[in-house]
């Protein structure tokens, strides 16, 4: 057989269309914005490797979608509420596809990651519906789910859950950790159109003063309202076991004293059982 330069293996040879570079552009503005992290055009253009004159040109786009507020000189872009919406629905597909690759292919999550930037801009929403399904009790093992927002799994409302914190060095058996009794046992997770968070409650007005969560190897000081830690969903990892039908979320916390940050003597494991 006679070779040629510059072969590729199927399914690598398409050019990535206009399409797909304004889905993968609302998907990272969302995903940004979930993470409190600015919306600044040149780190975009970093990040996407694209030139600031083809993200002019994407951005003239989504401004004629609705999907982003008119760009202002020297100033952070602006999602639209419609531009939101279809930005949680572009990142829950990217989700759901990675989370079914790594499922039945030996990849590792970079490399599911990749196909599924391919994949996520073509398959209709009724592909994406029968996934979810499947992931959901298709399968006949563990699974462990990473930055997945569970306001993609459950209708918008308030739900309770059993939650626990311990001592990450002691698990033979587990020991429940001091900070545990600080909060009420029952942890909520609270999901809106356009994300979710669980709430910890605290018992008394009193300590602990501040709640630090670990997430991609990065620390954020999570959000306190009305004696109520904020922790967005997508910072834990799960674990879905299907017999029994259970879901375990973990995250490392920090409970250090006021002025100081995480440090290894002050950080615990918080344990979620989700159903």
């Amino acid at each position: 057989m006679k070779e040629y330069e510059g072969k590729r293996e199927i399914g690598e040879n398409f050019a990535v269309s206009q399409e797909e570079k304004e889905e993968d552009l609302l998907e990272r503005l969302y995903l940004w914005r979930q993470e409190g992290r600015p919306l600044w055009p040149a780190e975009l253009c970093v990040h996407m490797k694209i030139t600031r004159r083809e993200l002019n040109q994407l951005m003239r786009q989504m401004v004629r979608y609705g999907y982003l507020e008119e760009p202002e000189e020297r100033r952070e872009l602006e999602m639209t509420p419609l531009g939101r919406a279809r930005g949680a629905e572009c990142l829950a597909r990217h989700q759901r596809l990675t989370q079914l690759i790594q499922m039945v292919c030996d990849l590792d999550e970079e490399q599911a990651e990749e196909n599924a930037c391919r994949m996520e801009h073509v398959v209709s929403r009724n592909v994406i519906v029968g996934i979810e399904q499947f992931l959901r009790s298709g399968d006949t093992h563990d699974r462990i789910l990473k930055n997945t927002d569970l306001s993609t799994l459950y209708e918008p409302g308030n739900y309770e859950f059993c939650m626990g914190i311990y001592r990450p060095e002691k698990r033979y058996p587990r020991i429940l950790a001091e900070e545990f009794f600080l909060f009420v046992p029952e942890i909520r997770l609270n999901v809106k159109e356009d994300g979710s968070f669980f709430s910890l409650k605290k018992r008394d007005s009193g300590h602990p003063e501040q709640v630090w969560y670990r997430k991609r190897d990065r620390w954020r000081q999570a959000e306190q309202e009305n004696g109520e830690f904020r922790i967005p969903t997508a910072a834990l990892t799960y674990t879905v076991s299907p017999l029994p039908s259970v879901t375990e979320g973990d995250l490392i916390l920090a409970f250090p004293s006021e002025g100081l940050g995480p440090a290894e003597e002050n950080c615990r494991e918080l344990n979620v059982h989700i159903w």
